[in-house]
Order: C-alpha cells, then sequence, then structure tokens
C-alpha cells in the first residue's frame, strides 16, 4: 500500500524545483506582505544560494564587462527604427509591395526568443547566450545586405531580431547578477541611454547612407560592429557558468513551455500587424491568431505551474501584488512609450509637412531625455533606497517621508506630457512641443522604477528570470502600441478624409491609408491640403486621448504596490568568475578524477 501510494504521489505534477528549492530557505514574498518591511530585510538575505556579501565597489573587471555590454546594447538598437527612413529606398530596389513585415518580422523574433534565450543561460550560462545573440544578429545583418528580393530581406530581419532579443535579455540578467538591487537602477539607466542613442542616430546614419550610398551599408555597417561586440564578450564576459554534463543541462531546458510561449507570442503579434492594415480586425484570419496566441498564453501558465523542472517563467514571480502590478504596468509602459515614438513623427509628417529626417530631429526632445531620466532615478532610489514613498498619517516632522516617489512622479508627469498633446492643432508651432515631448520624456524616464517593483519583492536568485520576463513583457507591449495606434488612426480617417481623397486610386488600393496618403499631402491643392491636414489632426488627437487613458489606469497601479527593502547583495551563484585559470584548471581536473 505504502508504495503504491509512493508511485501515485510520483506521477503527480510538481511546481519545479526552483520554487521547491525557494520555498525551503526562503520567505515568500507573498508572506513578507504579511509580516511586514523587518522580515522583507531578514529573507531577502537568507538564500540556500551563496550571496556575495561584501559592499559592492566597481572594479576593472566590472567596468571591462559593463562596456561589453553597451556595445551589444549600442548594436541592438541601430535597426529597430533606422530601417524605417530608408524604406521607400528598399521597397523601390526589391520592388517589394509590402513592407510591413520588414519591420513586424525583427519585432515578433525579437520578443519570441526573449523567452527562450533567458532560460538557456540559466542553464547553460550568461557569456555563451551573449555571444549567439551576437552571431544570430550579424547573420541577420549579411542576409538582409545581401537580399535581393524582399523575402530574403524579412527573412534576415527575423534572425536580426533573433540576436537582439537574446542581447537584450542577456545584458538584463547579467546587470542583474553583477550590481545589487539598491544600486541598479543608474547602471541600467546607462545601458538604456546607450540603447536610446542607438535608436535616436539610426534613422540619420540610414538616411545618409541610402542617400549618398546604398541602404544595404545599413546592414553592412552592423558587421565590423557586431565583431566588436563578439570580441568584447569573449575576452572581457568571463562570469560564472552552471556545472553539469551536457545532457542533464539538455534534459533541464523547459523545451515544451518555450514552445509553448513563443508560439503564443507569434500568433499574437502576426494578428497585431495584419489587423486593420490587411485584413479588418472582425476577420477571422486576424481573430483566430489573436485567440489562439492568448489560450495559448493561458496554457503556458497553467504548463509552468506544474510540471517542468526549470520553468521559462517561474510562478515564484507572480507571489505577490507588487510584482503583479509593476509586471502590468511595464505592459501599459511599452504600449503607450512605443505608440508615442511611432505616432508622433507621422504627426509631424501629416500635419506640419516635414520631411522624415526633419520629423526624426523634431521628436529628439523626448527621446534623448527618457534615458537621462532614467539614470537620475536609478541614483535616487540608490541614495534612498525606496521606489515608493513610506504614507504616515503622523505630523511629527521625525516620521514625514519627503522621499521623491519615483513611480508615481513617472506616471503623472507622463500623464501630463501625453494629455497635452491632445491640444495640439496643425496652427500649433513645434516649439511649444518641446516643453510637452520633455514632460513625456522625465516621466518615461522614470517610469523604469517599476524594474525595481517587480524584483524588490523577489528573492535574489529569483531576479534574473523575473527581468528577463520583463523584457519580454516590453518587447511584446510594443505590437499593442502600434496595434492600437493604427486601428484608431485607420478608422478616424476613414470618416473624417475628404470624399475625393478616400476615393482616390492612389490611396483607396493601398492596405494603411495614412501611410499612403502622407507622402502626397504637400502635393495636394489647396483648400483639400488643409481639409486633409484637419483630418490627420483630428485623428492623432484620438490616439493621444486613447494613449493618455492607458496611462491613467498605469498610474492606479502604482497605489496597490507597497515597499520592500532594496537588497544590497548579488546571487553568489552567478556574476564575475575571479577564479585564477590555473586554479580553475586543477579543479576541473579534480573534478573529472572525482567523476571517473
Amino acid at each position: 500500500m505504502a508504495s503504491a501510494k509512493t508511485s501515485m504521489s510520483s506521477l503527480k505534477p510538481h511546481p519545479g524545483p526552483l520554487v521547491a528549492d525557494m520555498s525551503k530557505g526562503l520567505t515568500t514574498a507573498a508572506e513578507n506582505e504579511k509580516v511586514g518591511m523587518e522580515s522583507r530585510v531578514e529573507s531577502t538575505t537568507t538564500t540556500t544560494l551563496p550571496a556575495n556579501e561584501e559592499e559592492f565597489k566597481p572594479d576593472l573587471k566590472f567596468w571591462l564587462v559593463f562596456g561589453a555590454l553597451c556595445t551589444c546594447s549600442l548594436l541592438s538598437a541601430l535597426d529597430l527604427v533606422g530601417i524605417g527612413t530608408a524604406a521607400p529606398t528598399i521597397v523601390h530596389d526589391l520592388h517589394g509591395a509590402d513592407f510591413t513585415w520588414v519591420s513586424a518580422a525583427y519585432a515578433l523574433a525579437s520578443a519570441a526568443c526573449v523567452p527562450l534565450s533567458s532560460n538557456l543561460a540559466q542553464i547553460f550560462g550568461r557569456r555563451i547566450m551573449s555571444l549567439i545573440g551576437i552571431v544570430f544578429f550579424a547573420a541577420g545583418s549579411a542576409v538582409c545586405g545581401s537580399a535581393s528580393q524582399m523575402t530574403v530581406l524579412v527573412v534576415g530581419r527575423a534572425i536580426q531580431g533573433a540576436g537582439s532579443g537574446t542581447m537584450q535579455a542577456l545584458n538584463s540578467m547579467i546587470i542583474t547578477d553583477l550590481v545589487p538591487l539598491r544600486h541598479r537602477g543608474a547602471y541600467a539607466g546607462v545601458t538604456g541611454l546607450v540603447y536610446t542613442l542607438g535608436g535616436a542616430g539610426g534613422p540619420f546614419v540610414a538616411g545618409a547612407l541610402s542617400e549618398k550610398a546604398t541602404w544595404r551599408w545599413i546592414f553592412y555597417l552592423n558587421l565590423p560592429l557586431s565583431g566588436i561586440a563578439f570580441a568584447s564578450v569573449f575576452a572581457f564576459l568571463h562570469l560564472k557558468k552552471p556545472e553539469g554534463k551536457l545532457l542533464d543541462k539538455l534534459l533541464d531546458v523547459d523545451w515544451i513551455g518555450n514552445l509553448l510561449i513563443m508560439g503564443s507570442t507569434c500568433a499574437c503579434m502576426i494578428a497585431l500587424t495584419l489587423g486593420g492594415v490587411h485584413f479588418p480586425w472582425s476577420s477571422p484570419r486576424i481573430l483566430a491568431p489573436l485567440i489562439i496566441g492568448g489560450v495559448g498564453l493561458v496554457v503556458t501558465l497553467f504548463y509552468e505551474s506544474r510540471w517542468p523542472r526549470k520553468p521559462v517563467v517561474p510562478l515564484l514571480v507572480f507571489s505577490n501584488r507588487t510584482s503583479i502590478l509593476a509586471y502590468i504596468g511595464t505592459f501599459i509602459q511599452g504600449i503607450v512609450s512605443l505608440g508615442i515614438s511611432y505616432y508622433l513623427p507621422s504627426w509631424f509628417q501629416a500635419v506640419k509637412l516635414s520631411t522624415p529626417i526633419l520629423s526624426g530631429l523634431y521628436v529628439l526632445p523626448m527621446t534623448l531625455t527618457i534615458s537621462p531620466s532614467a539614470i537620475i532615478q536609478g541614483i535616487i532610489i540608490s541614495k534612498t533606497g525606496r521606489y515608493r514613498p513610506l504614507v504616515s498619517l503622523s505630523l511629527d516632522p521625525r516620521h514625514l517621508d519627503l522621499t521623491l516617489p519615483q513611480i508615481l512622479f513617472g506616471w503623472v508627469t507622463y500623464l501630463l506630457g501625453l494629455g497635452l498633446l491632445i491640444i495640439l492643432r496643425p496652427s500649433t508651432s513645434v516649439g511649444v512641443l518641446v516643453p510637452i515631448q520633455l514632460l513625456a520624456g522625465v516621466g518615461n524616464g522614470f517610469l523604469y522604477a517599476t524594474t525595481v517593483a517587480v524584483l524588490a519583492p523577489l528573492p535574489i536568485p529569483m531576479n534574473p528570470p523575473a527581468m528577463a520576463f520583463q523584457v519580454f513583457l516590453r518587447q511584446f507591449s510594443q505590437a499593442w502600441g502600434i496595434a492600437i495606434g493604427g486601428t484608431i488612426l485607420q478608422n478616424s480617417l476613414s470618416s473624417r478624409l475628404p470624399a475625393e481623397v478616400v476615393t482616390d486610386g492612389r490611396f483607396s488600393s493601398a492596405g494603411e491609408l495614412a501611410y499612403a496618403i502622407i507622402p502626397a499631402i504637400p502635393d495636394l491643392p489647396e483648400p483639400l491640403r488643409t481639409s486633409v491636414r484637419a483630418a490627420f489632426n483630428d485623428s492623432f488627437r484620438n490616439i493621444w486621448i486613447a494613449f493618455t487613458i492607458c496611462n491613467a489606469v498605469g498610474l492606479l497601479t502604482f497605489f496597490g504596490m507597497k515597499n520592500f527593502p532594496l537588497a544590497k547583495t548579488t546571487d553568489g551563484k552567478w556574476g564575475i568568475d575571479r577564479t585564477p585559470k590555473k586554479q580553475e584548471s586543477e579543479d576541473s581536473a579534480t573534478k573529472e578524477k572525482l567523476g571517473s
């Protein structure tokens, strides 16, 4: 009878060893919220894994590793939006009828590969996965540069996206490994600044190359940069890696979970890319993948909670209210952030009749303030140890907390900047948008404090997978931002544009009505041109209203969060490998003898 019970119990699904191990030596985040902040201090340092107890002091090895991470960050940002500037030239040369998939393939592959690459990095180590990401990005760039038809270009962009997603996930995980949460914001902000500069400079580099040389150099330029990034990572990124046999590691990979989340993500993003542009949202061609993808994500969470030994998404990261609300805030921030970055330049082109290059210049006040603001909020968190103010009803000044609430400040400032976009008119001067964009950029930058809110309640060993899931959410939410804005723009324009424009054969046959009309607006006769500009302004206003509402919902997430002390240590299982090479080889030889 006992043996029967044993055999039956072995068939029961289990939560995976990661969750089980945490439950033995760690106070769960849910319990932390019950017992208060004092117990959180004890629980974050009581781990079953070794912790780096010494005070965080960056040395030369750290800065060399950090420089390698910044190189990867720059590399993954250059082609994210820059390709759009060269779109007309590429379409003309390759005789492509549809440019949508050139950007969509990159975004889709980037988001889908984040969970897989982070899961593999937990099992095989950070360094090898970083190198693989760079190789994929370089290979994709070579394919794109040599493409003779649009299909080949799309395939190359997908390979590029896989490399970019891997690099972004690994960058975040490595920063988590090296820098304690208390000090992490400023360093993550620096890598974000490099990423922002790459994204801001990409359109100008792409425009200059496509105009003065050939668009193929947009991709060929990535090859020497990839070589520099590969050499930097290979030479300096010497991190600790998990031990074990290759076969055991392969068995530890959550293959089913990765297939589920990748398939579900791809299905959702395909629907979001094509919906409202190539097919109406009510079309079965859109509803089917959207429903399949949504159901697939739910099935993924159910599967992850029961069967994998090392799940790609450990459910412990959802074990407390603060982390869940911070994840929701991250998703909303991603929708609004990329949505505004994507559609504000189009407003300049359609309403202010700016050229693509000028429209890129006009949005720099917002683009270039995001990362410096993220660095500032990281420094504030490092100095104060808080990302949310402690509210006290006491009038005693000794108990009054005047700490700047970074997340609240971010949501309110962002909300103000987005709300002011609603008042824009065709007659509004470009200069008026500078302070509005500064507000939006500063608010967006401060919202990166949600990363701290995600990680603070969690045990230290859970930080890397929790961080990787946040990167995935940011990538996934961007498709939603573009889809929401595009649907609003298409529907609003169809009822506001003059009839002679809507029925014009040059535009009516285009999948994306808005982007077919925008280049022709400066050449339209008056008063038709004024009417079209007004129609676009009213349509874009509906987008600003929608994103402002989204931002207001994000603001509500702040009020459900709790404040947790920020860890001053990192997980000793990871980090820089400081073992001398001679000692390392001797240890390996000893292990081989013991194994034999």
